[in-house]
C-alpha cells in the first residue's frame, strides 16, 4: 500500500499540466465537456498530494531516525516544471490523449518499482522541502520536511510514506 501512496504522490505532480492541457482545450475548441472534465481530474489531482500527507501525518507511527548525510533534492523540481509546458507543446505536434493515458500508466508502473521520486511542486509551494538523507545504518531516503534542513544531526524523528520515502 506504500508504494501505492508513493505513485500517487508522484503522478499527482503531474495535475497542472491537466489545467495547462484544459487550458489548451479551451482555446482550440471553448468550453466543452473535455474542459470540463480536465479540469475537475486536475483539480482532484492538486488536492491528491495535501489529503495523502494528512493520512500519513494521522495515522504513520513516528520512528527515531539518525541521519549521516543530508543534501537537498530540490533541484530536481525543474523536470516537472517543464512537464506543465508539455500539454502545449502536445497541442502543436498534434499528440493523441489515449498515448498521453498511456504514457502516464507506464509512468505510475514505473515508479511503483523506482525507489525515489523526484520534488513535487505543489508542495515545494506549500513550503515542503525534498531532501536526500542517508540513515546511519547507510540506507538513503528521501525526505520531505517543512523546514530547511542544515545539518544531518537536526533530524531526529520521522513518519514513513514508503520504504525509501519519509515525512518529518
Amino acid at each position: 500500500m506504500r508504494n501505492c501512496l508513493k505513485s500517487i504522490l508522484f503522478l499527482s505532480a503531474f495535475s497542472p499540466a491537466l489545467l495547462a492541457l484544459a487550458g489548451v482545450r479551451y482555446y482550440s475548441v471553448g468550453l466543452d465537456t473535455v474542459f470540463y472534465q480536465l479540469a475537475a481530474v486536475a483539480v482532484m489531482g492538486m488536492t491528491l498530494p495535501f489529503l495523502i500527507l494528512s493520512l500519513v501525518r494521522k495515522q504513520a507511527e513516528i520512528i527515531n531516525f539518525k541521519a549521516k548525510k543530508v543534501e537537498s533534492a530540490d533541484y530536481l523540481l525543474l523536470v516537472f516544471l517543464g512537464s506543465y509546458i508539455a500539454p502545449i507543446i502536445m497541442k502543436v505536434a498534434e499528440i493523441n490523449f489515449e498515448i498521453t493515458a498511456l504514457i502516464v500508466g507506464i509512468l505510475f508502473v514505473a515508479v511503483w518499482f523506482i525507489s525515489y521520486i523526484p520534488t513535487h511542486p505543489l508542495l515545494y509551494i506549500a513550503k515542503f522541502r525534498f531532501y536526500k538523507v542517508e540513515s546511519d545504518s547507510g540506507m538513503v531516503y528521501v525526505l520531505m520536511a517543512k523546514r530547511v534542513i542544515r545539518s544531518p544531526k537536526s533530524i531526529k524523528e520521522v513518519k514513513q510514506i514508503s520504504n525509501s520515502m519519509l515525512m518529518e
